[in-house]
């Protein structure tokens, strides 16, 4: 028997393999290792301090029958032991023979492993969401990537209750009723990745059975802080947003589908602010990133804190500068409207198709265009692009409404036929895309 590693991590310390001499991990990969002890009686483990007797006390009865052999490593070489072994046991092949000898409950460790990994290996292609299917065939797991939904597996249909309700738990969410929807979040700390998952399940019937199907949010946490000049945004447009974000005052407003990068470009751009001397706050629903050095409050209906009644009481917060996750009703609008004319400078998202659409939104919500006019310092429509080359992600096409009515660079069309004309995008994305 060797330790799992899971026990492993929860103790900080890793299994050596057989074919790596102590103290040669520094240029470790996953293929290079052998994960089977040196001796059938003898086990190597990397530890920060070879002279903890308590942790060697409990790695002897984790491991009984083995001689246990400590070896000194940096807590960098322990992490990378790790990822090494975490490839090894989690391949797919090992996890589905496992799976076929062991219980397969929600609590039994091969679906503990098979949930990890799936996500682990979402985010490992930069996936945004997982889809989990049951149907009369398996259990279809699809990933989107960069806007489009990716086949990735189709697991035996038996696998679909353990992992849903490994899901559920984990996301708080009710495992006895199947019958209604449900949402939840859990934080993912895996061996290369993090994230924050946002759950969601739908009752549907598939061949006259009731079952469940599941899609994860994936949101990961960035290991770097992006700003605006890291957005690849054309230099016109990269001053005109700049110089709104130094503006004392005014709204502005930012539209787009869900997905399209509004949030990502916001959080870039209050980036540029947040270390001036000023009073940064977020209403988000929800709160989908960590922003440092800003006061982010998570909109909850079910307690009465909506956008509105959380903007109202900002406003008492002596706040500089106030992002709004969306303006979703009349209140809201009003009550940002006013912000911005009253000496803050607020951002806010609309689910509009164009920065012109935007206009007529407000006008829905019932503010007055004039008044309207007057506070709003820009409008812009956004959507994401796939790169011609496909493994390097996305890229933004922005489209910015000027208060007198004219474009900063053009409309989106005409900014993705020049990201098109540099060889950045190609012309069945703009299509597929935009239109």
């Amino acid at each position: 028997m060797t330790l799992s590693l899971k026990w492993a991590k929860a103790h900080n310390i890793a299994v050596i393999p057989s074919n790596i001499e102590p103290g040669d991990s520094s240029n470790l990969g996953p293929m290079d290792c052998n994960f089977e002890p040196v001796d059938c009686a003898t086990l190597r483990v990397a530890m920060r301090n070879i002279h903890d007797e308590l942790l060697l006390e409990k790695i002897k009865i984790a491991a009984p029958g083995k001689t246990i052999l400590p070896v000194e490593h940096s807590q960098s070489e322990i992490q990378r032991l790790w990822r090494a072994a975490a490839t090894a046991e989690t391949s797919p092949q090992n996890l589905m023979e496992n799976m076929e000898k062991a219980s397969t409950t929600w609590e039994s460790e091969p679906i503990i492993n098979l949930v990890d990994f799936l996500m682990e290996q979402a985010l490992e292609r930069r996936a945004t969401d997982i889809h989990l299917e049951p149907g009369n065939d398996g259990f279809r797991v699809r990933f989107r990537i960069d806007g489009m939904l990716v086949d990735y597996r189709t697991l035996p249909a038996w696998l679909a209750d353990p992992i849903l309700i490994r899901l559920k738990l984990l996301a708080k969410a009710d495992i006895t009723e199947r019958r209604t929807p449900h949402d939840g979040s859990f934080n993912f700390q895996g061996i290369k990745h993090e994230a924050n998952v946002r759950l969601s399940t739908l009752p549907i019937y598939t061949a006259g059975q009731a079952q469940e199907k599941c899609v994860l949010r994936l949101l990961p946490v960035a290991e770097k802080e992006i700003t605006l000049k890291e957005l690849d945004i054309f230099p016109k447009t990269l001053e005109f947003l700049e110089g709104i974000f130094r503006k004392p005052q005014g709204l502005f407003l930012i539209t787009g589908p869900t997905g399209s990068g509004k949030t990502t470009t916001l959080y870039a751009g209050l980036r540029e602010v947040i270390g001036r001397e000023i009073n940064v706050t977020t209403i988000e629903d929800p709160v989908e990133y960590s922003l440092k050095g800003a006061n982010q409050v998570q909109v909850n209906e079910k307690c009465g804190l909506t956008f509105a009644a959380a903007l109202r009481s900002i406003l008492r917060q002596d706040p500089d500068v106030i992002l709004v996750g969306e303006i979703r009703d009349a209140e809201t609008a009003k009550i940002a409207l006013q912000a911005a004319q009253t000496g803050h400078l607020v951002f806010a998202t609309l689910h509009t198709n164009s920065a012109k659409n935007a206009e007529e939104r407000l006008a829905d919500l019932g503010l007055d265009p004039k008044i309207a006019k007057e506070a709003i310092i820009g409008i812009m429509a956004q959507r994401l692009l796939r790169r011609r080359d496909r493994d390097k992600g996305r890229i933004a096409a922005m489209e910015i409404l000027n208060p007198d009515g004219t474009y900063v660079e053009g409309t989106l069309k005409e900014y993705a036929q020049k990201l098109v004309q540099l060889g950045k995008t190609d012309e069945n994305e703009v299509t597929r895309v935009i239109g």
